[in-house]
């Protein structure tokens, strides 16, 4: 069973601009939370095509990375871009430069278990689940998925890094269709995407399993060789989930305050900014995460 990406490319840019903030970030309310955290000390996992380690945008949070895909364990590089493009959606730096990631200073900890042509399999996945538990890290970010049901083995996987602590976040997919998995496990936050105008993006899977919705339509971002993109997907809505999910972290750890993952999942059930129908709906889960209504700062 292969598991694949959920997103698109929608343009590429070769020159970094002057720094941006993109609307997907504003939209979720993360630059209303930096002056208190910017996630430093988090420690997140992106299971995905790799890193460009040396984007400027990247490099400094960048702390470390290992390949399951093939015998190379230290070639990380990512040459479909999308890996990239996740990790700045979720700690791109605060600098002069590009883009600003939704938790800016949080450390990438790199699984590549998707080959270069967007595939993977359950055994590299698994492999990426087991390694991101060893480096202890606090939240894994899979912006892929499978129709079909992989089996016990990956479950099992996820279930150790839930048992670990470790807050889970996956893509519902792009099929316009029911959720994917792993998302539709229950140790897993399911994260559907919605457009500018706070619908259900077009491709965006739906179904009970679907716990909270965030931007995924033209979110622009790193990509490798010093570039940047605007890409489209729930591969671009999970990232910001486990962005928002890296500032509360740090924000309570500064408190002296360890969540788990179960009470992550309690704070966004419970403020979460309600779309749609009235209460939680198979369409938008929850609601649009909100750092500032997770947190009830303004």
């Amino acid at each position: 069973m292969k598991f694949k990406i959920q997103s698109d490319v929608i343009d590429i840019q070769s020159v970094a601009p002057i720094q941006v903030i993109d609307w997907g970030v504003n939209l979720i309310q993360a630059p209303q939370m930096w002056s208190i955290t910017k996630g430093e000390g988090i420690r997140v996992a992106i299971l995905d095509t790799g890193i460009d380690a040396t984007h400027p945008d990247l490099a400094a949070n960048y702390k470390k990375g290992m390949n399951f895909t093939t015998n190379n364990f230290t070639d990380i590089m990512d040459r479909k871009g999308h890996g990239t493009h996740c990790a700045g959606i979720i700690a791109g730096c605060d600098n002069s430069i590009g883009i600003v990631g939704v938790a800016p200073r949080a450390e990438l900890y790199i699984a590549k278990v998707l080959a270069d042509d967007g595939s993977g399999s359950v055994e590299a996945i698994v492999k990426g689940i087991d390694w991101a538990i060893s480096e202890q890290v606090d939240i894994i970010s899979m912006s892929l998925g499978s129709s079909n049901d992989p089996g016990p083995v990956l479950h099992d996987a996820i279930k150790r890094a839930h048992e670990a602590g470790i807050i889970i976040v996956a893509a519902t997919g792009n099929e316009n269709t029911h959720v994917g998995w792993p998302a539709s496990y229950d140790e897993v936050i399911a994260v559907g995407a919605i457009n500018r105008n706070l619908d259900r993006a077009t491709f965006s899977n739906f179904g009970s399993e679907t716990d909270v919705a965030a931007p995924g339509v033209d979110i622009y971002s790193t990509y490798p060789v010093n570039r940047y993109a605007k890409l489209s997907g729930t591969s671009m809505a999970t990232p910001m989930v486990a962005g928002v999910i890296a500032l509360i972290l740090a924000y309570y750890r500064d408190m002296g305050k360890k969540l788990t993952p179960d009470q992550i999942m309690q704070l966004i059930r419970e403020h979460s900014v309600d779309l749609g129908e009235k209460g939680a709906d198979d369409t938008f889960g929850n609601g649009l995460v909100n750092v500032c209504e997770l947190m009830k700062i303004s």
